[in-house]
């Protein structure tokens, strides 16, 4: 991590970015064979508000994914515990209660939570990221998706 974070250019004392790079981590370093790699594949985790979608992840900000991610929104509000367990448990439920594929809440999410559609498990991603900016994430990818 002390080798990537200044690649981003995370300062010193931000200990918000250095935190969600650390829970991360796990799930980027399999999938990275350089340092060069596994920065940029991290780069998500401390990017501005509100992301640069990539053109795949743009393809996905349709109006059936606004409002799924509308939905979505307000049923992780009133999660009890915000952890990789009890994410899954609310997005497959979610999911579920909508008559939906996983995949088909899961590529939107990606989509919002990380710019593109290929990343480390979404659970992880969202444990890693915390309420405030997932939240956060999902509503600009709502916005972006009335643009």
């Amino acid at each position: 991590m002390a080798l990537i974070a200044p690649r981003l250019g995370v300062a010193q004392d931000d200990q918000i970015a250095r935190a969600r790079l650390l829970a991360g981590m796990p799930g980027l370093k399999p999938r990275a064979k350089t340092l060069v790699e596994l920065a940029e594949n991290a780069r998500f985790y401390v990017a501005a508000r509100p992301l640069t979608l990539d053109a795949k992840a743009a393809l996905l900000a349709t109006p059936e994914a606004r409002r799924v991610v509308a939905a979505l929104r307000h049923a992780l509000n009133d999660l009890p515990a915000w952890t990789v367990e009890s994410l899954e448990g609310a997005l497959r439920g979610f999911a579920e209660a909508q008559g939906l594929k996983f995949g088909q809440i899961a590529q939107p999410l990606r989509a919002a939570l990380t710019g593109t559609t290929v990343s480390p498990g979404i659970f992880e991603i969202m444990a890693a990221l915390g309420y405030d900016e997932t939240l956060g994430r999902l509503n600009d990818f709502f916005a972006y998706a009335l643009d």
